[in-house]
């Protein structure tokens, strides 16, 4: 089921000037890799956290880890809709900051159940850095910086300019699949692509 974005979060666009981030911390897999997929996430959705703890291992075992596919994740909070969206999108940013953004991802969509929908303290994003191993006040620092502003309000700008109205939305090849998509669907997809030559 696909969620449609009912609001936009107004407060994370403010300004009209946004600089390019360098993404390569959310990149998973080989840069040759013929494919790439691009996922529009949310950590507060629960079809995203279906994706990702339930379709995406697969993906990565039978595509990724070979070299044939590459996985980028775009910040894509919905905040109209969930009030923690765009917190844990900059406490998995630090992370990356931190080289744990693959790890962080893991670890916060399994304990969305624990935060999801509720008032959460920011002291808990600082709790799970701590658990992973980063350091608590480069984390803080991270967090409260404008510069981790920025980078999600340019993932928002660039799910907006693609035209994405929900999450999750996945990209392979330029082309859209909609809705909380299936490893099967994944598997059809990716094969496609890699048969017409990568993309």
């Amino acid at each position: 089921m696909h969620i449609k974005l009912l609001t936009l979060t107004a407060a994370l666009l403010l300004s009209s000037e946004v600089t390019a981030q360098d993404p390569d911390y959310r990149i998973l897999g080989s840069p040759d890799a013929p494919v790439e997929m691009s996922i529009y996430s949310d950590f507060e959705c629960p079809y995203c956290r279906n994706l990702a703890l339930v379709a995406l291992p697969a993906v990565i075992a039978e595509f990724v880890d070979p070299g044939l596919l590459r996985i980028r994740y775009v910040y894509f909070p919905l905040a109209g809709l969930h009030k923690n969206a765009v917190a844990a999108a900059k406490a998995a940013h630090c992370a990356g900051q931190a080289g744990r953004f693959w790890s962080f991802h893991d670890y916060i969509y399994v304990r969305q159940p624990e935060w999801a929908g509720t008032e959460v303290p920011e002291a808990l994003w600082y709790d799970y850095a701590a658990n992973l191993g980063m350091d608590p006040e480069r984390f803080a620092d991270c967090m409260g910086s404008q510069e981790t502003h920025r980078v999600i309000e340019t993932d928002l700008r660039e799910a907006l300019g693609f035209g994405a109205t929900g999450t999750p939305t996945v990209v392979l090849g330029g082309e859209s699949i909609t809705g909380a998509a299936s490893y099967e669907e994944l598997r059809r997809q990716i094969l496609a692509a890699l048969e017409a030559g990568g993309g």
